[in-house]
């Protein structure tokens, strides 16, 4: 099985198939300008119409601004100084996008991280990307977030300190939940009577956002200033105003979140609506009260919004014109459009690396290609599919690896030189390792994850295609597909399913293989189907890690071996 050559040392194809159609792209106002300009131009435009609401207290542009100074200030009354790094460590809560975006106008880099990790996958990220310090809430969160930092702070010499936003009896920890009651903000009232030092360079790096790590340990992807000018053109797609309010009820640690999200909805002037946790019935009452025209929507809230009555999801939802659809299953799609009534349902293709989507189809595109493919190249960005084992450019209708080149690709990954090199080519572009086709109307259909895809007896095989069948058995409530090595077919498929509870105690292996044989070609067929309880997933997006399901299940495998081969 040939290995995929690695971003250095692939060739270099001389020509793009695809590139982006420049006709009628709007001129964008963000080019070139750093966070620090970009936040000024937005309220200077918007001012005084709203831009934030959260627990029922609302914010105008004018007023977003002050909150993010003074943020700016507190932090260099503090000693911070630009180019650190700024960990935040927080749920839903207002003070997340004043200290990220409060560090970034300053030169600072704010580091996002999951609510969900845990302690050594915390102190990792906290101790890779150099923090001096992590922004985190007090006592009486959902979690004990200083308790877990004081179980790993010895590891962590670097970090200066831990500053909790909410009163706490925990010592050793800056008290910043009142902007009285710290030395430093005498010190930040006299910064803010001045202008404020903003950073000037707008390809410096501002932000590291690290990958979901479903192949392995996350890198941190370093993501400069202009991810107001990708917000600008993300807006184009969906024909966004500042008549538009998106419904936020995901996390803000999220790329998703804040980069195709906050973002977008700020720089046209739209106002974020933004919620502490999903709850269903919360969801609709919310969507309703605000008039909500957008919203984004992971599957498991889809099927839970699904349950609720008809009519009243209907007639709650009835003003949300479109919704990103962070799942390639057409089920799921069709839920959207036909149950939610949400008619604009669209999918998009990107990555951290990318600055989230970089291909995307427009909100009133037909339906079928919005559901089928991911669309063209966003305005400034490249888009190719190489062979892999060839580095040759592939036709439309072949398919390949995903290659990006543009603006918004990341500056590299935090202190991981040689990761960098593998990922961005000397040329500019950025190896996806995620496999797809440009089709002959010319938009991008993603297949697979290269990692994931697997060979069979010389048959390329994409795990969503078998997914997609597995999830069709009656009994099943998830799957997962990935290929074990085989000395004689190279590779084999191995579906972990996850049953209905009436299913679990009477599995049939054989009886389901006999099932997919009825519904796949025989190269497809795994070799093994192994029931589990659960699927691991990445907390916060829910992308399954299968690098941690291999470990789950291997000691359930039979090992296989010419040796047994030659005697069975």
């Amino acid at each position: 099985m040939n290995a995929m050559h690695s971003a250095a040392s692939r060739p270099t194809p001389a020509t793009t198939i695809n590139t982006t159609n420049a006709a009628n792209v709007e001129t964008n106002p963000f080019i070139g300008l750093t966070y620090g300009q970009s936040l000024r131009l937005i309220a200077d435009r918007f001012g005084e119409r709203e831009a934030l609401v959260m627990d029922g207290r609302r914010w105008t542009f004018h007023a977003a601004l002050a909150e993010i100074d003074r943020a700016s200030a507190r932090l260099l009354a503090a000693g911070f100084r630009p180019g650190d790094k700024l960990a935040l460590w927080m749920p839903n809560r207002p003070e997340f996008l004043w200290y990220w975006l409060g560090a970034a106008q300053i030169g600072m880099l704010a580091v996002v991280i999951n609510t969900r990790l845990k302690g050594q996958e915390v102190a990792y990220q906290v101790a890779q990307s150099d923090s001096r310090a992590v922004i985190v809430p007090g006592d009486g969160a959902f979690k004990d977030f200083i308790g877990d930092i004081a179980s790993f702070r010895a590891e962590l010499p670097a970090l200066e300190h831990v500053i909790a936003l909410d009163p706490t009896v925990h010592p050793d920890v800056l008290d910043w939940s009142r902007p009285d009651n710290t030395d430093e903000t005498e010190n930040a009232k006299d910064i803010q009577s001045g202008p404020l030092p903003l950073a000037e360079d707008p390809e410096a790096p501002a932000l590291i956002s690290y990958s979901s790590g479903t192949t392995g340990l996350p890198k941190g992807a370093l993501i400069a200033h202009s991810v107001f000018r990708k917000a600008w053109d993300i807006g184009m797609y969906t024909d966004q105003t500042e008549n538009d309010r998106l419904l936020l009820a995901i996390p803000l640690f999220g790329s998703l979140a804040m980069m195709n999200g906050v973002l977008p909805f700020w720089t046209r002037g739209g106002a974020i609506v933004v919620m502490e946790r999903f709850t269903p019935q919360a969801f609709l009452d919310l969507a309703a009260q605000e008039r909500c025209t957008m919203t984004h929507l992971l599957p498991p809230m889809i099927v839970a919004l699904e349950t609720l009555p008809h009519a009243e999801v209907r007639s709650k939802l009835a003003t949300m014109r479109t919704a990103n659809v962070v799942s390639l299953d057409h089920s799921i799609f069709r839920l959207v459009t036909d149950k939610l009534g949400i008619p604009g349902a669209i999918i998009g293709y990107g990555l951290t690396e990318s600055t989230t989507v970089a291909v995307r189809n427009r909100w009133d595109d037909p339906a079928e290609a919005r559901m089928t493919s991911q669309g063209h190249p966003l305005p400034g960005i490249e888009l190719r599919i190489v062979d892999p084992e060839t580095g040759a450019i592939c036709g439309a209708g072949t398919p390949g690896e995903i290659q990006l080149r543009g603006y918004c690709i990341m500056k590299g990954y935090y202190n991981k030189p040689e990761e960098t090199r593998q990922a961005v080519d000397t040329d500019g572009w950025f190896h996806t390792g995620d496999f797809g086709v440009v089709r002959d109307d010319g938009r991008l259909s993603f297949l697979y994850r290269y990692s994931d895809g697997y060979k069979t007896n010389g048959f390329n095989i994409s795990p969503s295609d078998v997914e997609a069948v597995v999830r069709q058995h009656p009994d099943v409530v998830d799957t997962a597909v990935f290929g074990q090595d085989d000395p004689v077919a190279g590779q084999v498929g191995v579906a972990c399913v996850v049953l209905s509870g009436a299913a679990r105690d009477s599995f049939d292996e054989a009886a389901f293989l006999a099932f997919l044989r009825e519904h796949l070609p025989s190269y497809k067929v795994p070799r093994h189907v192994v029931p589990v309880e659960s699927l691991p997933v990445t907390a916060g997006t829910g992308k399954v890690q299968k690098f941690q399901l291999r470990k789950m299940v291997e000691h359930l495998l039979p090992v296989r071996n010419l040796a047994s081969r030659a005697t069975a």
